[in-house]
């Protein structure tokens, strides 16, 4: 039996979607990802940047509920940030709010309080760990990539498992998502998806995959936003069908048995300890300080020093508060793209200019909050 699980990242600030215009995110997006998994009694892990849930509630505060009523069953939440931030970009008081924000906004809303983080980009650090852990964090999914470099002599059957990495003196589970298939591609999903794969093929490579990992966990990952995203990316327009098409072949199989990240962790203990390596994620830095980014990655570390250097003097008041408030704000990695390095498709992000004004704009007011 083959132990399937999904976790959809929800990150309402797209790039190509103009600040304001988020509806259809929720619309072409959200509602029908969430539809077709309750169609076809598919599980799934949901990690929604605080910003994303409180845009969602103005916009339709119905899908909320329709989330908040299946937690437990259907779904479990897990925490993603307040604002999409590129964690390797941040000082480590930055990353430990950022955190604090998205799970006070979690508990608020949802009436839970994760145990799951998903990192932007499945970018992993010993520091970013540490600090995960200090909040109550318990497991983060990774790569499977880094896994195996941590463990070069692994049998295959053993894993798609949880493993314990070390995080100073604390310890944190970490699970590996599957980013290739046998018998296909890597990003194997995003393919699908974008029309470029066929959904018979990416079966065929579950089957294979629950042969050579018999009781193990092929956890898929793609945001959320898949269901509409690519119509502005690649131009294809009938990733909805292709998704229910998918779901539909996937819960037809009887060696399937749909789980959760936590339902897998509690039925399964960790197989061993290891040391994992920092890695970057799905992205390069450059990314976000060259190029078009170069100005505000400079004007970023201006605010940064800036606040840091007046907390000494104001800790906690409310100036400061609302300085940190407009500099994570800022953090939004969609709007900080200045050429996207992506290996499999460069060059296929375009920033809507509203989305780098509202990084712009947040920077400039926490300049004048600090002046």
């Amino acid at each position: 039996m083959l132990n399937v699980a999904f976790a959809f990242n929800f990150n309402i600030q797209r790039c190509e979607i103009e600040v304001g215009g988020e509806d259809i995110i929720v619309r072409e997006g959200y509602l029908p990802l969430i539809r077709t998994l309750l169609d076809h009694g598919i599980k799934a892990d949901l990690f929604l940047s605080g910003y994303s849930t409180n845009n969602i509630l103005e916009i339709d505060p119905g899908l909320i509920e329709t989330i908040k009523r299946h937690l437990g069953e259907s779904f479990e939440l897990g925490t993603y940030t307040y604002t999409h931030p590129i964690p390797q970009l941040l000082h480590p008081d930055e990353f430990i709010r950022q955190i604090k924000k998205g799970l006070e906004i979690d508990r608020r809303v949802f009436g839970v309080s994760p145990t799951g983080f998903l990192p932007p980009e499945l970018a992993y650090s010993r520091e970013m760990a540490v600090a995960l852990v200090s909040q109550g964090i318990k497991w983060i999914i990774i790569l499977a990539g880094p896994l195996k470099r941590a463990l070069p002599d692994i049998k295959e059957d053993k894993l798609y498992f949880p493993y314990t990495a070390g995080a100073g003196h604390s310890e944190v589970t970490v699970i590996p998502a599957v980013y290739q298939l046998p018998q296909t591609p890597e990003r194997f999903f995003k393919l699908m998806m974008k029309g470029e794969l066929a959904v018979e093929k990416v079966l065929d490579g579950v089957k294979r995959f629950t042969d050579a990992h018999p009781d193990g966990l092929l956890l898929f990952k793609r945001d959320a936003e898949t269901v509409f995203i690519d119509r502005f990316n690649s131009g294809f327009s009938g990733t909805e069908s292709v998704i229910n098409e998918f779901m539909e072949g996937l819960a037809s199989m009887d060696q399937v048995h749909p789980v959760t990240i936590g339902q897998f962790i509690a039925e399964n203990r960790a197989v061993n300890r290891i040391e994992l390596q920092d890695h970057l994620g799905n992205t390069r830095i450059e990314t976000f300080t060259e190029g078009a980014a170069k100005e505000l990655w400079e004007l970023t570390l201006k605010v940064r020093d800036k606040l840091f250097e007046a907390e000494k003097n104001h800790p906690g008041s409310e100036e400061m508060e609302r300085a940190w408030e407009h500099l994570l704000l800022s953090h939004n990695s969609d709007g900080r793209i200045g050429y996207w390095f992506s290996e499999w498709n460069p060059g296929e992000h375009e920033v809507a200019p509203s989305r780098r004004k509202f990084v712009e704009d947040n920077l400039k007011a926490a300049l004048e909050v600090l002046s």
